[in-house]
C-alpha cells in the first residue's frame, strides 16, 4: 500500500496516517449504552477527519451483518422482546398503521393492522418482519430507512490491506449499504470537504483511489453503495435519514460544537478532529465546552492497537459518559 498527499511522491503511509486509520479502527466499534468522546487534535490543517472515518469504516466491514436493513431489524428486534408502551409501524406499500407485537415463543417478530380505536378496535392483517425484509417497515413518526441500491464498494481490496490482519472484511458488506458511520462536513461546505479528502492518494497492486471515493459517502461515489453517511454541517442536514448512526467523525471544531448541539446524535460516539491553526476565540469557545463535558463525562482513553505511542505534534483526550 503505497500512499501520495497534494499530488506529492508515493511512499508508504506516514506515521501519523497510519495512526489516524488505526484510531478510527480501534473506536469504530461503540460500545452499548456509553457514550464516548475523542478529541484529536492536529496541528495544522489535514484531512485527518477522513482518515479516522475510513478506519472506522474499516472496522464496520469486519462485523457480519453491519448493514442498514439489518441494524434496523435489530432495533425492532430489540423492542419487541421488551415490556414497552404500544408501538406502531407503517409499511412501504400498505397503507395504516400496524401494532408491533411481543415476540412469540419461537422469537419470531409480529406487527398486527388494526382498525379502529377502543371497543371498536379490530385486529386485520398480521405481518411477519425479518432481517430481509425490514427496511420496508418504518416507525410511525420517523423517516424511512433508506438502504442504497447500487453497485458494490470499488477495490476492496483497499479495504483488506487498510484493515491490518486483525479485522478481515466481510465480503457480503461490501455489497450493502450501511449507516453506522457518519462523517461530518466542515462548515465551510460539502464540496470543499470532498475536495480535501480528494487530496489524499492510496495505490495499491497498481491501481489508485483517493480517499473522497473510499469513504463511499453517497453524493461522493454515485452508482455504489454507501457505507459512511455525511452531515452537512452548514444545513444541519444528513444525506441519507437513517436514524442508525452508532459514530461521528467531525471535520474541525465547529463541526465538533455542532454534532454536540444536534439532537440527531445525542447517544452516538463522537470523535473530533481539531486543527489547532484556528483563532484564539474559537479555541477558547472548544475549551469552555470541553470543561463542561466534565461535568458528565470522566477521562478514558487507550492508545489505538499497533502503535507505541501518539506521533509528535498530535495530542487525544477521551471522554466517557459516566452513567447510561
Amino acid at each position: 500500500m503505497q500512499f501520495s498527499e497534494a499530488n506529492g511522491p508515493w511512499q508508504s503511509p506516514p506515521e501519523w496516517v497510519e495512526f489516524l486509520v488505526k484510531s478510527g479502527l480501534k473506536f469504530g466499534y461503540p460500545t452499548e449504552g456509553t457514550r464516548r468522546i475523542v478529541i484529536i487534535s492536529m496541528p495544522c490543517e489535514s484531512p485527518a477527519a477522513g482518515l479516522v472515518a475510513l478506519g472506522a469504516l474499516c472496522r464496520r466491514l469486519a462485523i457480519d451483518g453491519a448493514n442498514d436493513s439489518n441494524s434496523h431489524f435489530q432495533r425492532i428486534d430489540k423492542l419487541a422482546a421488551k415490556s414497552v408502551p404500544e408501538i406502531y409501524l407503517q409499511h412501504c406499500n400498505q397503507a395504516g398503521r400496524f401494532r408491533l407485537e411481543p415476540k412469540d415463543r419461537n422469537g419470531s417478530v409480529w406487527v398486527r393492522k388494526e382498525r379502529g380505536c377502543g371497543s371498536r378496535r379490530t385486529r386485520l392483517t398480521r405481518n411477519a418482519i425479518l432481517p430481509s425484509n425490514a427496511h420496508e417497515w418504518r416507525f410511525d413518526g420517523e423517516p424511512p430507512v433508506s438502504v442504497s441500491d447500487g453497485l458494490g464498494l470499488q477495490c476492496p481490496h483497499f479495504y483488506k490491506e487498510l484493515s491490518g490482519e486483525e479485522f478481515t472484511p466481510v465480503d457480503s458488506n461490501f455489497i450493502k449499504s450501511d449507516s453506522g458511520i457518519c462523517l461530518a462536513g466542515r462548515v465551510s461546505g460539502e464540496s470543499v470537504s470532498r475536495s480535501i479528502m480528494a487530496q489524499i492518494q492510496y495505490r495499491c497492486h497498481n491501481e489508485g483511489a483517493n480517499l473522497a471515493s473510499l469513504l463511499a459517502i453517497q453524493n461522493w461515489s454515485p452508482g455504489t453503495v454507501s457505507r459512511v453517511t455525511f452531515f452537512n454541517t452548514r444545513s444541519g442536514q444528513l444525506d441519507r435519514n437513517t436514524g442508525l448512526t452508532r459514530l461521528v467523525v467531525a471535520d474541525g471544531d465547529l463541526s465538533f460544537l455542532r454534532v454536540l448541539e444536534s439532537p440527531l446524535f445525542r447517544n452516538c460516539d463522537l470523535i473530533g478532529v481539531i486543527h489547532r491553526v484556528v483563532n484564539r476565540d474559537r479555541l477558547e469557545a472548544l475549551g469552555v465546552k470541553i470543561t463542561e463535558l466534565g461535568q458528565w463525562y470522566t477521562s478514558e482513553l487507550q492508545v489505538p492497537n499497533g502503535t507505541d505511542r501518539v506521533p509528535r505534534g498530535i495530542t487525544m483526550l477521551g471522554l466517557k459518559r459516566k452513567w447510561l
